[in-house]
């Protein structure tokens, strides 16, 4: 079973990557084992985790959480400048449109015609 996550990594108490993965156990070692893998550890020197029920949540997670470093700093983290999001997987929105004008925020489903199952069940 997969377990997913969105993460934040820190060097010297300062964000340099958000983003988000998968490991195989639920536990903070098994989220540290996968961060020292994919980033080397004498990169960062600390890092925070949100476990999620699917893919689909730890990605609008991870796009939250960028949006918000975004509005707060003028740029991307530094690391997602040079790698950017959603670790190069390319992902469709969901085509429909909400009340306020904007799209919806769901993943579309493969083979749904470009909806979510919330607006195409």
């Amino acid at each position: 079973m997969e377990y997913w996550f969105t993460y934040k990594l820190q060097k010297n108490g300062r964000i340099v990557r958000i983003g988000k993965g998968h490991c195989p156990h639920r536990s903070s070692d098994s989220v540290g084992s996968y961060l020292e893998r994919r980033y080397g550890k004498r990169r960062w020197d600390g890092f925070t985790f949100m476990w999620h029920s699917s893919e689909a949540a730890a990605f609008k997670r991870e796009t939250r959480e960028i949006d918000r470093y975004v509005r707060a700093t003028g740029s991307l983290p530094p690391w997602n400048r040079v790698r950017g999001g959603g670790g190069g997987q390319t992902y469709f929105r969901c085509r429909a449109m909400m009340s306020n004008g904007e799209h919806c925020s769901n993943l579309a489903v493969s083979g749904n015609y470009g909806f979510c199952k919330v607006h195409r069940p």
